[in-house]
């Protein structure tokens, strides 16, 4: 009779307790998912629709490093993560595939009632069914839900031609700058050109860059400003260099053109 009743207890305790169980293993398991890991995301829309993004592309590192942020900040909910549809049915999908050959999976929540013999599923606004290492959990994250749905498909292919003319000049004055300085490459931006008494020809530059030594790191960037002229007679004069410590995360996505 004490064995039943101990074995009672024990299930008892696990229906109870099964939710906490979860979102602790879930708390231990953030961050869920690091840039270093991935080598690349691929969305694969509805009709066929399909993309592609790969670590290795300076472009679109940033959006894999958006998507990474959108998943390592959600939160658990609750609800089943199991799809109840139609398994002929298609839907939107993102596979994570990293580096050591493993795929991770998000797929669109949805939520399912039946009325009158006929099952009814309709999208959970805002949620996402995660799946990795064999484990599915239910997350709450808006952002990572529109993206999902429709957002990928308006990201931009490729880099802008602006940005290629910014680091066309940056480099192109890099060469000049003191050897100590030499880590500030990343995310470089041409922040105002003057020109010198309206010529032409003649012009004060201000630049701008990130260090590189922090791109791996949990440390916060250091920012480079440089003020220099362009001039025929006199060629390429640095004016003055400044060192900006610690440049907050907002600070950082405005000068990588992450700001969204």
């Amino acid at each position: 009779m004490k064995k039943w009743v101990l074995l009672m207890l024990v299930v008892i305790s696990e229906l109870f307790f099964q939710i906490d169980i979860t979102k602790a293993d879930f708390q231990l398991q953030k961050p869920l998912l690091t840039r270093e890991d991935i080598s690349s995301v691929q969305v694969n829309g509805l009709y066929g629709h399909s993309r592609l993004f790969r670590e290795n592309d300076g472009y679109e590192e940033v959006v894999i490093e958006k998507v990474i942020k959108w998943i390592n900040t959600s939160n658990l909910s609750t609800g089943p993560t199991e799809l109840e549809l139609n398994k002929t049915s298609t839907l939107p999908n993102l596979r994570i595939n990293m580096k050591n050959g493993n795929v991770s999976v998000i797929e669109p929540a949805y939520n399912c009632s039946s009325a009158s013999k006929t099952k009814i599923c309709t999208p959970a606004e805002g949620e996402v069914i995660y799946t990795w290492n064999n484990k599915k959990v239910r997350l709450q994250s808006r952002e990572l839900f529109d993206w999902l749905l429709v957002g990928w498909k308006y990201e931009s292919v490729g880099v802008s031609k602006e940005e290629l003319l910014e680091e066309t000049l940056y480099f192109r004055y890099y060469p000049y700058f003191d050897e100590t300085y030499s880590d500030f490459i990343m995310c470089p931006r041409i922040d105002k050109i003057e020109r010198i008494k309206g010529n032409t020809k003649r012009h004060i530059v201000h630049l701008s860059a990130l260090n590189y030594s922090s791109h791996h790191g949990d440390i916060p960037y250091d920012r480079i400003h440089v003020t220099l002229s362009d001039t025929p007679e006199n060629g390429v004069k640095i004016i003055k260099v400044e060192i900006e410590k610690a440049v907050s995360e907002k600070e950082t996505a405005k000068q990588c053109r992450r700001e969204d």
